[in-house]
């Protein structure tokens, strides 16, 4: 059935309350018999010329460094709603030809963090290595438990345009500009009044929004609000045919999918029994088997409601002020299934359904209840902020702004579970027939689905800077440019996350009797962390002209210099200087060479940091966790002994650093003479990354993986004393085995911290090509990006692996073809993403040894309408993605998100059409 009704309404009233308005609007204007006036947007021209994203200097592109841009044209022709959605479209980012969304059923993924390079830690640390700016301000972050902004705060609507530079950038910014800047500038002024609504469907699937802007302009400055409504339908594994299990594991020489189903499995002593079954009609070999990502939510339902307000004034000749606020509200809704468990029955003394079974003792009972949406998750994101700038002429073409940044964030998480400890204990008790959930007692499965992944986390951020930045003398190829200036600013987070039950996250839960048995043991209040720093910086940056078109000499047409520097103090972990050079060559007017090198870094996150992620030792028994056969064969870690444990410490470690790289870059842009309208632009980078936060792998597969290149988190054979010692770092009491110390295999620190380093280098290309003609003009244009290297180490000083070898794609291309046929823009593109090999293969037999590519073709329409009354300043759009229906590649590896099963290497709603109208008056 079509998953539709409360977006489809809402979106449908929202439509009806925008078309309204235009109609009352144009009516209006039709019955006065007098012209709409034309909107325009007005720039920023009253006291001196724009400052570019990368560079402290005005009226300059940053020397050396490539600068991506996005006007609001070229990013309504993406048809995107939500900022998620428009980075979607641009191939350096890891959600490149793929559905960004915060998906998974916990704490770690609530917000949407652009991940500039697909650098590694990404979803692990609460930091980001691409730093986020809104009109070149810092604004509050979002998540759980992560402090990096959350574009989607901003509205596409009000984007006039985005900037990217994909480079090193805490030379002037500070933290987080590893792999580079996103800019999202808004617009300063607008007159007049435009409303516009866009609707699109794909199959199982509905998208709309509303934009609403008005304002006016007068001599001396302007004022406009914009608000945006915008929502999506979810998306259901089981409606689309690419989300789906392969088999994963063999029980009695069968392979098979997941058999947490209804009616479930015993699983016992290797072989494999389907229930239901008495104790004459078991039959080993048997099973029942489901697609546990068919109920699951592959692309969660949203929706969001955006205001963003401007008022610019002159005060006066050489005095601007300007103010910025916005709000955005965005609440998103996943279904995680329906309660699933493996509970063990060893005999009756467990459980008193054990004796109607006769299949041996020591069982696994698997199997589900509840209705297949039993398990949701709301994630809501609140968050508003103030954006103040006073701009100064100080004379003698000196200029002072003062940036200021107030904002603030809520994020909250409500994950529903089930309670596993409180469901053997209702087992044993008699209350919890794993056999046959039905037969259970209502009350005991009302108390052990009472449970749920709480999160909520509070940010702040207060900013303010100051830049002068003027002439300081004059060579004969110009005068050299200097921009010095101050920064401060305080961050604060408070975070409450746990396991708890709903309603008692601050008080904690005393516990529940059923029937004189206590079922549900006391849960703790979710712990709070309250953490606060500052920081300071001061910085600079001197731009040079050294040759110019002032004197040029031949093989000589331009030579630039430009020196930034920043020194920044925390209050936290210390204080770090990093540099910028960059230069750009000229040797004859149509070419262009530039190359830069620099130093960045990744301030540790507030959510990185001890308090908010408490040290816990997990007890689990040795057999689950035991090193490959390979290394014990060879002696680096001894034999296991039956009933041993591995105790295994999560959290955050203490003193984590730091992250720090060195990013070099070069590139050539060409605009011959020969083939006017052509530009070709190649660039060249390289990242050195040390010191990456993330967590250690440990779990299934993964666990191989820890003990065979992570051996220095690895005591095994402990003494009493070291397992003392880690055990005195545990927030909650440990109870331990005996004897000690022969019960424990090893030890495991599995907590976040510094680990490996990364080193990135690789290939950008953009070329563009316009071309007037008899009937308007023809376009083609292509962007992507090629890495030629992708290694990393598991710690500093620990040899590289190549991570190009298998398992990562090496190419994202997008390439597109425009024609303007009088009022009639038509545009179409192609999204390619390069498979890659797979190593080890993916999934049982048949092995898979390769991802295929996934390819993407999608066709964009804007018409004029050229007319009168209420067809005057009227634009339609239609876009149509995904033309052939392409679905993403195949994956049967076991590795998986929540609803995102049997697919890679991209991701896509299906064919999407989508239609817009936009009114201006």
């Amino acid at each position: 059935m079509q998953n539709t009704s409360p977006t489809t309404c809402a979106w449908t009233r929202a439509l009806c309350c925008g078309t309204a308005v235009a109609a009352i609007m144009t009516g209006s204007a039709r019955a006065q018999a007098a012209p709409a006036k034309d909107p325009k947007i007005i720039d920023d021209t009253t006291i001196s010329e724009v400052v570019v994203t990368g560079t402290l200097v005005r009226g300059v592109a940053p020397a050396g460094t490539n600068v991506i841009a996005l006007s609001d044209g070229a990013i309504q022709e993406t048809g995107a709603t939500t900022t998620a959605q428009l980075l979607q479209t641009i191939p350096q980012f890891g959600a490149f030809n793929t559905l960004s969304a915060p998906v998974g059923a916990g704490n770690t993924v609530t917000s949407n963090r652009p991940n500039l390079r697909s650098l590694p830690g990404f979803n692990n640390s609460g930091g980001s290595t691409t730093l986020v700016l809104m009109d070149g301000r810092r604004i509050v972050g979002s998540g759980i438990t992560s402090t990096s902004p959350d574009p989607d705060v901003i509205p596409p609507g009000v984007v006039e345009r985005l900037e990217i530079v994909p480079d090193g950038g805490s030379a002037i910014y500070g933290s987080d500009a590893v792999a580079g800047v996103l800019n999202f500038q808004t617009r300063k002024r607008f007159d007049g009044l435009k409303v516009g609504a866009r609707f699109g469907v794909a199959k199982h699937y509905q998208q709309g929004d509303l934009n609403i802007t008005a304002g006016r302009s007068w001599s001396t400055g302007g004022a406009y609000l914009s608000y945006n409504h915008a929502e999506h339908a979810s998306i259901l594994g089981r409606e689309r045919d690419y989300v789906h299990e392969f088999p994963n594991q063999v029980i009695s020489g069968l392979a098979l999918t997941t058999i947490q189903c209804a009616p479930g499995n015993v699983v016992q002593g290797g072989r494999i029994f389907a229930l239901p079954f008495t104790t004459t009609s078991a039959v080993v070999g048997t099973a029942n088997q489901c697609d546990a990502s068919d109920p699951v939510t592959a692309y969660p339902s949203e929706a969001r409601n955006s205001v963003l307000g401007s008022v610019s004034q002159d005060l006066g000749d050489k005095v601007q002020l300007d103010l910025k606020g916005f709000f955005t509200r965005r609440e998103l809704d996943l279904v995680l299934g329906p309660y699933r468990y493996t509970q063990p029955v060893s005999g009756p003394a467990a459980s008193p359904f054990f004796a109607s079974h006769n299949v041996g003792s020591n069982q696994n009972v698997s199997g589900q209840f509840g209705a297949l949406n039993a398990q949701r998750q709301a994630i809501d994101l609140e968050t508003w902020g103030l954006l103040p700038t006073l701009t100064v002429d100080l004379g003698h073409r000196w200029r002072m702004r003062l940036l200021g940044s107030y904002s603030e964030s809520t994020t909250s998480s409500h994950a529903g579970g089930l309670n596993a400890a409180a469901l053997t204990r209702a087992t044993t008790a008699g209350l919890f027939n794993p056999y046959d959930p039905a037969t259970s007692d209502p009350a005991t499965l009302a108390a052990v689905t009472r449970y749920e992944v709480f999160g909520k986390t509070d940010q702040r951020l207060a900013d303010l800077r100051a830049v002068f930045d003027g002439d300081l003398f004059t060579l004969p190829g110009g005068a050299v440019k200097l921009a010095v200036g101050a920064e401060a600013y305080d961050e604060h987070l408070v975070t409450r996350k746990g396991e708890v039950v709903p309603g008692f996250e601050k008080t904690g839960y005393a516990g529940l009797f059923i029937g004189g048995t206590l079922i549900v043991p006391p849960i703790a209040a979710a712990p709070e962390a309250r953490l606060s720093r500052t920081v300071k910086a001061v910085f600079g940056e001197v731009v040079a002209p050294i040759v110019s078109e002032k004197n040029a000499l031949p093989g000589l047409r331009e030579l630039t210099l430009s020196v930034a520097g920043r020194y920044d103090d925390y209050s936290d972990f210390g204080n770090t200087f990093n540099p910028k050079v960059g230069v750009t060559y000229r040797p004859l007017a149509w070419v262009k060479l530039r190359g830069s090198w620099g130093k960045s870094f990744v301030a540790p996150s507030l959510a990185d940091a001890p308090p908010t992620e408490f040290t816990q030792i997990l007890v689990v028994p040795a057999s689950a966790f035991a090193p490959p056969p390979a290394l014990v064969q060879n002696g680096t870690y001894p034999a296991l002994t039956p009933g041993q444990v591995v105790l295994g410490a999560r959290g955050n470690s203490p003193n984590i650093a730091p992250q720090r790289a060195k990013t070099t870059s070069f590139g050539i842009e060409v605009q011959p003479p020969i083939l006017p309208g052509l530009s070709v632009d190649l660039s060249y980078y390289k990242i050195d990354f040390k010191g990456v936060i993330g967590l250690p792998p440990v779990g299934g597969p993964a666990t191989a993986t820890l003990y065979r290149d992570y051996p220095f988190l690895v005591q095994a054979s402990p003494t009493v004393a070291q397992i003392n010692s880690l055990v005195a770092q545990s927030s909650v009491p440990v109870t331990l085995c005996a004897p000690l110390p022969t019960c424990v295999y090893a030890l495991l620190d599995i907590r976040k911290r510094n680990l490996g380093d990364f080193k990135l280098d690789g290939l950008d290309l953009n070329a563009k090509y316009r071309r007037d003609t008899s009937f308007g003009s023809l376009s083609f244009q292509v962007g992507g990006t090629y890495e030629l290297n992708r290694d990393q180490s598991a710690a500093s000083g620990l040899p590289f692996s190549d991570l190009l070898a298998a398992n990562n794609t090496r190419l994202r291309l997008r390439t597109s073809v425009a024609a303007q046929i009088g009022d009639l823009l038509a545009q179409a593109s192609w999204n390619h993403t390069a498979g890659f090999d797979l190593d080890p293969a993916a999934g049982l037999a048949p092995q898979q040894a390769r991802v295929d590519a996934f390819n993407v073709v999608n066709l964009f329409f804007r018409y004029e309408v050229k007319g009168q009354g209420a067809f005057s300043d009227l634009e339609l759009s239609l876009n149509i993605d995904n033309v052939f229906d392409q679905d993403p590649p195949e994956f049967r590896g076991t590795t998986s998100t929540a609803g995102s099963r049997g697919y890679t290497n991209g991701n896509t709603l299906g064919r999407f059409v989508q239609i817009g109208v936009e009114k201006r008056f």
